[in-house]
């Protein structure tokens, strides 16, 4: 393995990111060429860094599936899509619940006959201290960014093993490794499905399917709305820095993996 180290100019992101290669020269050779063509399930693709991933693998070639609650929030970042010449479909699907997640890649199937990238990225958050919380709003948080996670990579392995290949990424936190208060459940969410990837990625690997986990920083979304308390926005990344982490890790070459890539502001943990 090869960690590299921090890439970073006052004004842009930090990046920290570790890849397993068996030659590394190879980097020099990513392109476009490498990701026009490919089948890319988005979850929590209506907004945010979802939408910003659907939109860069889009121009970049793939033809991507859109994956939400939200119907009409779905249709729109569609519409923004083919409006600029690329191809999407739009799959309303709650990705914690097993039945929806087997429809999601069957339809997906069934339109494209193959899966090639799966992005987790739903999640949410609800922060309050442990004494307050109670088991609801626990599960509610534990379902969106951990069963998900597991539901919809189980989900795709059969399709990605009959083809030897693919890559599925997994858009977790910082909190994946840094605790913060009243945050209980995100922390052990994130901690839990970083370690869920870990253990994907060792499992797969010889299948030649790629396991990567983005632990990013702050991000101005809408995962901030109705929280009275929040960083600065200015200071934060923006979804699109990490869509473009995103496009650089799917178009690595197949001869490596990219394992774990974490992008912080410039001033660090916000």
């Amino acid at each position: 393995m090869l960690c590299l180290g921090r890439f970073e100019k006052k004004t842009q992101p930090v990046l920290n990111f570790c890849i397993a290669s068996s030659n590394f020269g190879i980097l020099t050779k990513w392109g476009k060429s490498v990701i026009e063509g490919k089948i890319a399930i988005i979850t929590g693709a209506s907004r945010g860094v979802g939408k910003a991933t659907a939109m860069a693998l889009s121009k970049h070639g793939a033809s991507v599936v859109l994956a939400a609650r939200t119907q009409n929030d779905l249709e729109r970042v569609a519409d923004e899509i083919q409006a600029s010449g690329g191809k999407a479909l739009v799959i309303r699907a709650d990705v914690t619940l097993l039945d929806q997640v087997q429809q999601l890649v069957n339809q997906t199937l069934d339109h494209y006959g193959k899966i090639d990238i799966l992005i987790n990225n739903s999640g949410i958050g609800i922060f309050e201290s442990v004494i307050d919380s109670d088991v609801e709003s626990w599960n509610k948080v534990l379902d969106s960014n951990l069963k998900s996670v597991y539901l919809c990579s189980k989900a795709v392995l059969p399709p990605m093993f009959e083809q030897q290949s693919g890559q599925i990424i997994n858009i977790l936190s910082i909190a994946s490794k840094v605790t913060f208060q009243f945050s209980s459940a995100y922390c052990a969410a994130k901690s839990a499905a970083l370690a869920f990837t870990k253990v994907l990625r060792e499992e797969i690997r010889e299948h030649g399917i790629r396991v990567t986990a983005v632990l990013p920083g702050s991000i101005n979304s809408p995962f901030w709305a109705g929280m009275e308390t929040h960083p600065d926005f200015d200071l934060m990344l923006t979804p699109e820095h990490i869509a473009q982490t995103i496009v650089n890790i799917v178009k690595s070459p197949r001869d490596m993996t990219i394992e774990e890539v974490t992008v912080t502001p410039p001033l660090g943990i916000l």
